[in-house]
């Protein structure tokens, strides 16, 4: 019962529309009964006239025949009975002047009529009887009256007002109609105003056509104007944050990371890699003798080609690995970090001959770019690292022209036999339901908890083996889709039947976020679990979100439109790409642990962090960070405005 009581106080409110549709139909209602009311009540008073004056009229008539014939009783009874019985009549009575009855006639059986018996006692007519003086010559001879049966004045009375009846319910359905017509056009900027309001509060700082109707078209030009102001805010700050960001993290002349940025990033890799990556280490020999010979100019300008030659190639060679960082490192020394290589040797051959071409336009100078590179393994240190790499380009420029040198395991590099063995292995997980939720705890520096980032461990052989174990070899076989909606359906069977706790986080692959049939089963699953909903929160890594904004926009919108809420993770560089970013409406996004490691001894990104939760609180987004092991960051981290940190996890 309390259930119930509950469930109505719940649904109690109704809609604008609904209201004026109440106020419509009452009024059709009271018009409708009122006219019809009235009509009948206009009828039965034009009835009971003419009956009275039927009455009269054939009082007077038979009264005049009377007076005009012999007195013979035996005559008069007999035109009394005749005029009775061919008229409708309840009563003809002849009375001398003593009022002593002469001659009777009444009807007394029973009449068979259609008018209910509620409706003859409704509009019972009470008509009064034909009243006149039959005279024998001088003298008066009597009084007769003439009462005409009402009930079958009753009967017609009934038959108009079914007519009556009938006619009005039409009018009244064609006011209903075109009242829905001119209702629908009234309230048809009202579904444009409610998306705009119920998106301004997930906030989504949307805009809106301005209708012609003069109180909805100032409400939502107030809103535009608000979503405007937030517009330009918000584009000013993203601007100012990435000359900002721009200007700590790369270099002036080539416009690649420096070197302190590419440090944070190799510390932040080593410290979350599986032994996934490789990295390149490019000097370009004779740089000084070509500025001698030709000049500053010159080398700046080869220097530049340079750059855009490396950026070019990676561009052009990204079904090989899958992310790449590059930095300047020095005057000559250029840095490139893998992860996830697919064939080493062929990315190392091609580079090689990209830089011969480059350097044979400069053949006056003996000008060359030798490489070198090495596979990441578990255990390297960024010192270790670097110094293989270097000893391994001594051994290259030691020789004459472009050369490259490094050192490969041959256990290190995808092969097909692995492909194949972890195809069976993920597939026979995915059969055998050997699957384990991981949790991560998002906090708050006051220790509340904000979110449970949430996982996929995969029980093989008995042991459990996280994300960052599979993940690039699910990458490859194309697999990531199908995990994340066996995710999907873990969480439903976990959490599906609770209606409170924490929010949960889980992270959509770009593979899943390209596959709309992914997508549309993990949505509509999510779907008959309306409390579940509200507590997901898709997680889309920033780098994906700004390769295909239009498809990121469209997703956040389906999500929003299930109640669950979106976020982005891996936060950098890109957050300052994210055009109307007041639109998406996002829950938190999560920054990236390169622009978080050491952030107490790095200046510029503290305040280019500062400007990103600025940016992001104005908007009413959470902000955390990622990878944050350091007590001194995280004290740091709080200072410059963050809400909470994610707690370590397996990096993919």
């Amino acid at each position: 019962m309390v259930n119930v009581i509950k469930a109505f106080k719940r649904k109690k409110t109704i809609t604008l529309k609904q209201e004026l549709w109440i106020a419509i139909l009452v009024v059709i209602i009271i018009g409708f009964i009122s006219s019809l009311l009235i009509s009948t009540s206009s009828a039965k008073d034009y009835f009971t006239a003419e009956l009275k004056m039927k009455n009269v009229d054939n009082a007077n008539s038979l009264a005049l025949m009377l007076s005009q014939m012999d007195k013979d009783p035996v005559e008069i009874e007999l035109l009394l009975s005749a005029s009775f019985d061919t008229g409708y009549y309840q009563r003809i009575e002849l009375k001398d002047p003593n009022g002593e009855t002469i001659i009777k006639r009444a009807f007394k059986g029973e009449l068979v009529l259609d008018a209910p018996s509620w409706f003859r006692h409704l509009y019972s007519l009470e008509v009064a009887p034909g009243i006149a003086l039959v005279s024998d010559g001088w003298q008066q001879y009597g009084t007769l009256y003439v009462e005409s049966h009402s009930q079958h004045t009753q009967d017609a009375l009934w038959q108009s007002s079914v007519h009556l009846f009938f006619s009005f319910l039409a009018v009244a359905v064609v006011a209903c109609i075109a009242s829905a017509y001119f209702l629908s056009k009234i309230l048809s900027p009202l579904s444009d105003v409610m998306r705009q309001a119920i998106a301004l509060g997930e906030k989504r700082f949307i805009k809106s056509k301005v209708p012609r109707t003069y109180e909805f078209a100032k409400l939502v030009s107030s809103m535009n104007l608000l979503s405007t102001r937030f517009s330009r805010i918000v584009k000013e700050d993203r601007q100012r944050l990435e000359e900002m960001r721009f200007k700590s993290q790369h270099d002036d002349l080539t416009g690649l990371a420096n070197r302190e940025y590419f440090n944070a990033t190799l510390d932040t890799f080593l410290d979350n890699t599986q032994g996934h990556g490789a990295l390149f280490l490019f000097r370009v020999v004779n740089l000084d003798e070509l500025t001698e010979q030709v000049g500053r100019v010159e080398m700046v300008e080869f220097l530049r080609l340079f750059s855009q030659s490396l950026v070019a190639f990676l561009e052009s060679n990204e079904d090989s690995f899958r992310e790449s960082h590059i930095a300047r490192m020095s005057h000559v020394d250029f840095l490139v970090l893998f992860s996830d290589v697919s064939d080493l040797t062929l990315l190392s051959d091609n580079i090689l001959q990209s830089h011969q071409q480059l350097v044979a336009q400069y053949a006056q100078v003996d000008l060359a770019v030798s490489h070198s590179c090495s596979l990441v393994t578990t255990n390297d240190t960024r010192g270790a690292l670097l110094k293989r790499v270097d000893s391994l380009l001594k051994v290259a420029i030691s020789k004459p022209g472009c050369n490259a040198h490094f050192t490969v395991d041959g256990t290190a590099e995808l092969r097909n036999d692995d492909l194949n063995f972890w195809r069976e292995t993920i597939e026979s997980a995915l059969k055998e339901n050997q699957l384990e939720i991981a949790l991560y705890p998002v906090t708050s520096f006051s220790d509340v908890l904000l979110q449970q980032q949430i996982s996929l461990s995969l029980l093989l052989k008995g042991e459990k083996y996280g994300i960052g174990f599979y993940y690039q070899w699910a990458h490859k076989l194309q697999l990531l889709a199908r995990l994340d909606w066996s995710l999907m359906k873990l969480m439903i069977k976990q959490y599906g039947e609770l209606t409170d706790g924490a929010l949960l986080g889980m992270e959509l692959s770009a593979d899943t976020l390209h596959d709309d049939m992914a997508v549309a089963s993990i949505l509509t699953g999510l779907c008959a679990y309306p409390e579940l909903a509200k507590r997901i929160c898709f997680e889309v890594r920033a780098n994906t979100a700004i390769k295909d904004l239009p498809l990121f926009r469209r997703f956040c919108s389906q999500v929003h439109s299930i109640g669950a809420k979106v976020a982005l993770k891996r936060v950098g560089a890109e957050f300052t790409k994210l055009t109307k970013i007041q639109e998406l409406g996002l829950e938190m996004i999560k920054v990236d642990s390169v622009y978080c490691h050491n952030i107490s001894f790095n200046d510029s990104n503290q305040s280019f962090l500062r400007g990103v939760c600025s940016l992001a609180h104005s908007l009413g987004i959470k902000v955390v960070a990622e990878g944050v092991k350091n007590p001194s960051d995280q004290s740091t981290l709080k200072g410059l405005g963050f809400d909470g940190v994610v707690a370590v996890e397996e990096s993919v």
